[in-house]
Order: C-alpha cells, then structure tokens, then sequence
C-alpha cells in the first residue's frame, strides 16, 4: 500500500482538508491525541462534538469546531484551516471572541484557537494576527504523522499537495479606493503627527480597515491601532495577564476611556467615528485629524511613566 502513486492534484481547496482532518479526528485515535497534545489539552479525554462550518453568532464562522470533555471539564478547540485564502478582518480576534462566547454560554470551560495551514502561512502572520493564535498545527506536522500509517497514503498526498499548492505563493490583491484612502491617511499622519511613526502604507487589500502603528515599547508588542469602520482609536497591549492589567489601568484611564481585556490582549479604547474610506477624501479629511489626535492621546497616555510600568509589569 505504501508504494501506491496518485494523479497531481493542483490546487487543494480548504474544504478538502477540513474534511480530511475531521474523518482523521474521528476515525485515528492517535491523530486527536495529535491534536490534543497540540492544544495543550490531556490525553485521556474524549471526543464529545465535531463539527464544520459552525456559524452560530454574528462573531464568524469557525472551520472546525471540537468539544472535548475530561476530569476538568469541557473545552473547545476552534481550528481556523488555511491553504491559500488571505485572512479576514479580526479573523482570529472573532475566534477568540466566539470561544469567550462558549464560556459563557456554558459550551466549554476553557478553549483553544488553533490555526492549521502550512508552516509558512503561519510564520508570515502579521503581529496583529499572531496573538491571538495559541497553536499552529502545520500541515507539514500533519505529513509527519501520515507517513506513518500506510493506510492514510492518499490523505497524506492531498496534505503534501495542499503544501506545494501554498508554496507557489499568494500575493494580495490590492483594492485602489484602500490604498488612495491609506496614502492620504499616511500624508496627513507623517506631517501633522510624525511622533506616530506611520510606516508608509505599501499594497493594501479591500479588507485593510485596522491601521497599525509601530510598537510603542523597543521590543514589546504595545502598539496604537485605528479600527476605522467602528470601534475607534486603541492602545492594544499583548499579554498572558490581560484582567490583571486591565485592572490596573482603570484608575489611570481618561473620562472617555475604556479598557477591554481579553484572553492574550488588553485594549484601551476611545471611540471615533467610523469613516467611510471609499468617500472623498476631502469630506472625510477632518474625521482622519481627530482620529489622528486621539491616537496621539493614547500614546501620550502609554508613555506615561506610572501607566508604562503597569504595562511593562504585565509583559
């Protein structure tokens, strides 16, 4: 069996392995204690609900959803699954969301946000996306493992496809009316508040509505964020100790300042009004400038030397 050949396959739709990996995880004891082990999550427990395409909330939509239940009660492992598709807005910050979501809806007591795509797809994740990721089970992993159960020769040919398929590389698409939006923003942000060090923005693609900022902290990921379509200006903070942070800050926060913890991240918020990028820029020029002033705002207030310490404490 093991010297079976299979025809080329040329591109590997994520429908594919999604349902590969779900036979595997139901039919390969040892493939879920693979998983499992990659969760962080206990051998011994056993496999409750598998399920794909889980859309339940307005929070997204999950690739494939387990329940596990054990001696410490229920978790639930959200796999993103990834060949070649570029990520969405918030992709894995919604993940982190619907899985706080089944906490308290009672779903789960604890879960994990995995992402299972080629090794590379995982290395190149921007620091905006990454921390919210606890694991990445590569399909090179998933190789691994196949190689050693003849039986599974075909599925490991498609997960060795899937890997050559992603390897030929994805460029973004760019979307004009983002990219003339970004220039203009970056115009106004290099002039009017260099102390923002915004990086000139390159190729930009229809779902660029976070501007990010460089980190605030040499070497820390402390950065400024503007979530232009609704939820404003923030001071996002990467962190195992988000609550305790969280806690913290609330004596130092401004008037109009909120924060927001969740399970890698604490974020400091003060709402702007959402700008539409695909109006003329000269009707939205003034909306950008006190954006732009907010976001100052917020620098200042993490440069501040008492709120800076609870911050680097927390790191």
């Amino acid at each position: 069996m093991s010297n079976l050949t299979f025809d080329t396959i040329v591109r590997v739709d994520e429908i594919v392995t999604d349902v590969l990996a779900m036979d595997l995880l139901h039919s390969s004891p040892a493939f879920f204690r693979r998983v499992l082990g990659a969760a962080g999550e206990p051998a011994d427990v056993r496999l409750v609900a598998i399920r794909r395409s889980v859309a339940n909330t307005s929070l997204g939509e999950t690739d494939i959803e387990i329940v596990t239940e054990g001696p410490t009660g229920r978790c639930g492992i959200l796999i993103e699954n990834k060949v070649r598709a570029p990520l969405m807005d918030r992709q894995f910050a919604r993940y982190r969301m619907r899985g706080d979501a089944g906490i308290q809806a009672g779903q789960w007591a604890r879960f994990r946000v995995i992402l299972m795509s080629p090794r590379s797809y995982f290395d190149a994740l921007g620091a905006e996306h990454k921390p919210f990721v606890d694991v990445n089970l590569s399909y090179e992993d998933i190789v691994d493992f196949l190689r050693d159960y003849p039986e599974f020769s075909f599925k490991r040919h498609v997960f060795e496809s899937a890997i050559a398929d992603f390897s030929k590389g994805y460029s973004k698409s760019p979307d004009t009316v983002m990219m003339e939006f970004y220039q203009n923003y970056w115009t106004i942000a290099a002039r009017e508040y260099p102390q923002l060090h915004m990086i000139k923005p390159g190729v930009v693609g229809k779902d660029g509505s976070w501007i990010y900022f460089p980190p605030l902290y040499a070497g820390s990921r402390v950065r400024l964020i503007h979530k232009f379509k609704g939820i404003g200006c923030e001071l996002a903070i990467s962190t195992r100790n988000a609550e305790t942070l969280a806690d913290a800050l609330l004596p130092c926060l401004g008037p109009d300042m909120t924060v927001r913890p969740t399970k890698s991240m604490a974020f400091v918020n003060i709402r702007t009004p959402a700008i539409d990028h695909t109006r003329d820029f000269e009707l939205v020029r003034d909306e950008v400038f006190s954006a732009l002033a907010t976001l100052d705002r917020l620098r200042e207030f993490a440069m501040n030397t008492d709120v800076r310490q609870r911050i680097v404490e927390s790191l």
